[in-house]
This record gives structure tokens, sequence and C-alpha cells, in this order.
């Protein structure tokens, strides 16, 4: 057979393995996005429910679950194109605070929104509770209930041509849930501030930083006083690199995430720390081997939550939730079943 023989052979076989493959749908119908559950999570004040966020084609959505797991519920579902993220339970567990996220292409190019939003657990009726062409990033209600702490960056843009688009320039500010009105908590204008937290005796925030290195902060809420906290522990980055940070319930010590080990290609793997806050030595708490992150302390048990990230050097993240032991030496994970799409709609 003669060499141009072979290449018109060779296409239309290509040709039919194409028409073929469509035909029986392992072209037809792909994704448009990830799909998958989010990082962050909360549980409920009388420790029976988890409230999540779950994608279906890049578009995050709502959802409960009874903390054991089972069957999750829908509990409110954005517009095509936007993400309900970071949920928070208020205290009498009567609402969930949250922050709708999307992108709209501009006059240049693509600009990323947000606003402070809260909904109903009796009928699922969603409120706004700010728009603003600032950048909301995340919120945590005060003991109380009568206030909202949240953070929120005057920029969400990269500062470097190496370095993807991050909040910035970011402070703490509180909203009266009552009148709506707001107040700026902090003047820092920081290049990098999250993880707000609440200690439950209400009179210290918290906060990680960048200042040269990764460090947390603690604030006082009668006198505005901070004492700046850099870890001490076994962590394989030399320095810390701090996320997630959560007072314990009596305020005795932090639980956050930071670099255990790295893998066999130099990946930083990070787990569960225990910090007193006393001595600010931090002990390691978990050994997923994997990226833990995003803990969340129950009310009621000795147990905390955490998120497990399976593929956190992959394109897509694979997230489950686990349930462990405040000393570490126990862990059960969460089975989730997710609702079909239509039963939501």
């Amino acid at each position: 057979m003669s060499l141009k023989m072979k290449n018109v052979s060779f296409i239309t076989g290509m040709v039919l393995l194409f028409i073929t493959l469509w035909g029986v749908g392992t072209f037809a119908d792909a994704p448009n996005g990830f799909s998958g559950f989010g990082q962050s999570i909360d549980i409920s004040p009388d420790d029976r429910e988890l409230v999540f966020s779950y994608y279906h084609d890049d578009d995050a959505a709502l959802y409960t679950v009874p903390v054991s797991g089972g069957k999750a519920e829908s509990l409110a579902k954005p517009d095509e194109g936007k993400s309900y993220l970071h949920p928070t339970f208020s205290p009498d567990g009567e609402k969930i605070a949250f922050v709708e996220q999307w992108e709209e292409e501009g006059d240049d190019e693509e600009r990323r929104y947000s606003q402070l939003r809260m909904v109903g657990r009796s009928d699922q009726s969603v409120e706004t509770l700010m728009n603003t062409r600032d950048y909301v990033t995340e919120a945590v209600f005060s003991p109380d209930g009568e206030s909202l702490y949240f953070l929120k960056a005057d920029v969400y843009q990269n500062y470097s041509p190496i370095a993807s688009e991050r909040p910035h320039e970011v402070d703490v500010f509180r909203m009266d849930l009552e009148t709506k009105e707001t107040e700026q908590i902090t003047s820092k204008n920081a290049y990098s501030m999250s993880s707000l937290d609440v200690a439950q005796d209400g009179n210290r925030l918290l906060y990680r930083t960048y200042d040269d290195q990764d460090q947390l902060v603690l604030r006082g809420l009668d006198d505005g006083r901070e004492e700046t906290i850099v870890p001490v522990g076994d962590f394989a980055s030399n320095a810390p690199v701090i996320s997630s940070p959560t007072f314990s319930p009596d305020g005795a010590y932090i639980v956050f995430s930071d670099v255990a080990t790295k893998d066999e290609n130099g990946t930083f793997i990070y787990e569960g720390f225990r910090m007193d806050l006393d001595s600010k030595q931090a002990e390691q708490l978990t050994s997923f081997h994997e990226h833990v992150t995003s803990p969340v302390f129950f009310h009621n048990q000795e147990m905390l939550m955490v998120t497990v990230d399976k593929n956190f050097s992959g394109s897509d993240p694979d997230y489950s939730y686990w349930q462990i032991s405040t000393d570490g030496e126990g862990r059960n994970r969460v089975v989730i079943e997710m609702p079909e799409e239509s039963e939501t709609s």
C-alpha cells in the first residue's frame, strides 16, 4: 500500500472512531466545569448538622447533612454563574451567613464580585446584607448573634506577574444585624488576611496575616490591643505556612493547618496542628498524609471536623469531610449522598 493510501486510511479510521465515540456518548455532554464538595464547612450549635458548599459545573450551592453523614438536603441555590461559599451558622442555629461570589466581563477585563448574604433555616429565604464593589471574603457571627464580623478587600488582583489573583488591602469590619450599620475594626490595609474567628467569650478576634512570614493575630475587641503570634513547631517548611486557624471552644488553644512533610515530588503535605496559647508550641494533630484544612470544632463534644483534599497538587480538588477527636487519635469519614440536580431545582 502506498504512503498516500496509508494516510487516507488512517484519517478515515480516525473519523469513524470519532463518530462512534460521539454516538455512544464518550464525547457528548462533557462536564462544563468542576463538580464536587467545597472546602469550607460549619457545624450547627446543637452539633447535629453540617453545612457545606457543593459545586455543579463551577457553581456552588449550599447544602446541609447530619454530622454523621447521609443524604444531603438543598438549602440555597444561586443563579447560574454564581457561587455560595463560606457558610457559617448563627449561634441560635436559625440563620446561616455566607458569601456570594461571581465574575462579570468589564471594559478591559473580567472583574470578580461578592456580596454578604444570609439564609433562614425555617423558610430558606435569602437576604442580602451587603452588596459592594469591594470584595467580601468571609464572615463569622459574634457569640451573642447580634453582629457579623467580616473581611473585606479593596482589590482583587495579582501584584506579581507570576502570582495568581487574590484579595489584597484587607481589613476587618463589623455589621450590626439589627441596624445593618457597619464599622471598620482594623486599619491594616493588609496584603493578606484570612481565617477570621471570634472567641466564645466574645472578647477576642483571631485572623491569619502575612508580614515577611505567616503569623496569627489576636485582637482584643474591648481595647483593640493586638498580640502577634508565630507558632513554634516542627514544620517541614521551616517557618510556618498557616491556614484556617480556629479557636477551641474554651479559648485555650488554636487548631490550624500547616506543613507536616513533603511528598516524593517535594509538594507540601498539610496536617492539622494544635497550638497552646500560653506556650505558643504547636504539635501535629492529624496524620492523613493528605492536604488537611478548615478545622471546625463541635460545640458540645471533644471533636473536630476537618476537610481533606486527596488531589491537592491536581487541577481540581477532591474534598471529603472527616470527624476527628481533639487528641487526633480517632477519625471517621462523613459519607454524604448528594441529591440529583433535578431534586434541587
